[in-house]
């Protein structure tokens, strides 16, 4: 009984954690998020707690690749089957001698425990071959965000 037991608990935690990104993973450029997350040359931050609530957030995952030329085609590809896929409400690509330099897409919103939450996915490349890829969800409106992204 007891090995019963440990074995729901098991599988609801994991399906607990599951509903927490499955917005992200119904995106292509998801599953890049733990592909990546532990590779050499790339940090994965995830914020929790206080510190989502205080920006009015539920999700925040980032990926800072130190050199992304062996990733970029695979993120490429991500962000435009997210366009594709028409989950996309606005769209900003900006292209440099036909590179990728930096994309934000406002998905479509989803709605969770009652609440309708905003879902975002930025891209921003750096100096050099630096990049960073962001999946944010939350009640923040567009202007929060931008307001968050450029203060100085």
């Amino acid at each position: 009984m007891k090995q019963y037991n440990l074995k729901l608990i098991g599988l609801i935690l994991l399906a607990c954690l599951s509903l927490s990104l499955r917005a992200q993973e119904e995106l292509k450029i998801g599953h890049l998020f733990t592909k990546y997350g532990n590779a050499q040359g790339v940090t994965q931050v995830e914020l929790n707690g206080e510190i989502l609530a205080s920006y009015r957030m539920d999700t925040y995952r980032s990926l800072v690749f130190e050199d992304v030329t062996p990733y970029a085609r695979e993120i490429e590809d991500g962000l435009e089957d997210a366009v594709r896929s028409q989950q996309v409400q606005k769209r900003q690509l900006v292209n440099q001698s036909g590179t990728l330099q930096s994309a934000y897409l406002q998905l479509t919103d989803v709605r969770r425990k009652g609440r309708n939450l905003r879902r975002y996915l930025l891209f921003k490349r750096g100096k050099g071959t630096v990049a960073t890829l962001i999946y944010i969800e939350g009640r923040l409106s567009e202007k929060e965000l931008m307001d968050m992204l450029y203060k100085r």
